[in-house]
């Protein structure tokens, strides 16, 4: 199997690595069944729940640590808050070293100011100097300026940007840039959070295919690493079919074809991250937009989807944490990476729940 450079790091990759989120398919027996296939790169996060965990009783289980290139992510934005991070990764993960450690979702100025006030980048230096990372990362967001000051502030060996088949503006800006800088290039997101899937495209009015938008994203050869989130082991399956095969790569024809089939650029389309929580009014925000999601596509088209997602809504969404709750506080809207207007389409919620049929 070919492997990618991952730039100035000089580690080969996978082309498709695993990630870890923290969801329940997420498990030691997944996570071996990826590194027996020959998937080396493995991500997680302090954030996804005890994704961690998972991935320490599988090293315990079957020795791979050394067959792992492992990264994990810090949402600190002090310095206390970022070794407590550290300390408690290493512990769950069951290692005395991480690849390469990320900070997790830097994608405010609010969030780099702090970054750099907060004296984080030189604790990363020291800790790179000791062995226990051996190499510093970052994930954004942000498709605009922001990121670029991040990328060429030179602190970073490793960008984890999120591209796929409905974002694809990042090929003419983030990733020749982190190209020409020599960076890493980790592709987060392929399946959109979902959204590129068979039944979700179908409900969002369009239809794509898992295995293409993986293909479409690692089809990129100056993305090092394509990390799909694998929360069932047919998806780990799907990601080894795509790794083992002859390797195919769409031409420019195809990648546009399939780009062209996705027709929900621009909307207010929730991409169920889960960046948005928690809310302070405990309302489910992604549960709730995800029914939103396909609202969207049948509103005023069919009565008996309407019906259906009305139904789900009030089976799903707990009375006293409904979308009429919401106060505008806007926390939602700051913490969301793609802008959405949350407290606007929690006004649309209330009329998803309050929908009846003629």
């Amino acid at each position: 199997m070919q492997k990618r450079r991952l730039g100035k790091t000089e580690l080969m990759v996978s082309p498709i690595g695993y990630g870890a989120l923290g969801l329940a398919g997420v498990t030691p027996e997944s996570l071996r069944q990826a590194v027996d296939g020959g998937i080396n790169y493995i991500d997680s996060a302090r954030l996804y729940t005890d994704s961690e965990k998972k991935i320490g009783l599988m090293f315990k289980e079957t020795g791979y640590r050394d067959r792992v290139i492992l990264s994990t992510k810090s949402m600190g934005r002090t310095l206390d808050c970022f070794r407590k991070d550290l300390v408690a990764s290493l512990a769950a993960l069951g290692t005395d070293y991480i690849d390469i450690f990320i900070l997790h979702d830097v994608s405010t100025k609010k969030s780099w100011e702090l970054i750099q006030k907060s004296k984080i980048i030189e604790e990363m230096k020291k800790l790179k100097e000791r062995g226990i990372i051996k190499h510093m990362g970052v994930s954004t967001h942000d498709g605009k300026n922001l990121s670029e000051e991040i990328i060429k502030s030179g602190y970073f060996e490793v960008a984890m940007l999120a591209y796929n088949a409905a974002n694809p503006e990042l090929e003419s800006t983030l990733i020749p840039l982190a190209k020409s800088l020599d960076l890493g290039i980790i592709a987060m997101k392929p399946y959109g959070g979902g959204v590129l899937t068979e039944k979700r495209s179908r409900e969002l009015g369009f239809e794509i295919s898992a295995r293409e938008a993986l293909q479409w994203a690692v089809s990129n050869t100056d993305v090092s690493v394509v990390l799909p989130g694998m929360d069932s082991r047919e998806y780990v399956g799907l990601a080894l079919d795509v790794l083992n095969s002859d390797f195919t790569f769409y031409n420019g024809d195809k990648l546009n074809e399939i780009a062209g089939r996705i027709t929900i650029k621009g909307r207010n389309y929730c991409r169920g991250c889960g960046y948005c929580m928690p809310c302070p009014q405990n309302i489910p925000i992604k549960e709730m937009l995800k029914l939103n999601n396909r609202w969207e596509v049948y509103f005023g088209l069919d009565w008996s989807q309407m019906t259906l997602i009305n139904n789900e809504f009030a089976n799903c969404i707990p009375e006293d944490k409904g979308p009429e709750r919401c106060t505008k506080c806007g926390g939602c809207v700051q913490k969301c990476p793609y802008g959405l207007a949350v407290p606007e389409l929690m006004e649309q919620c209330v009329k998803i729940k309050n929908y009846k049929s003629s």
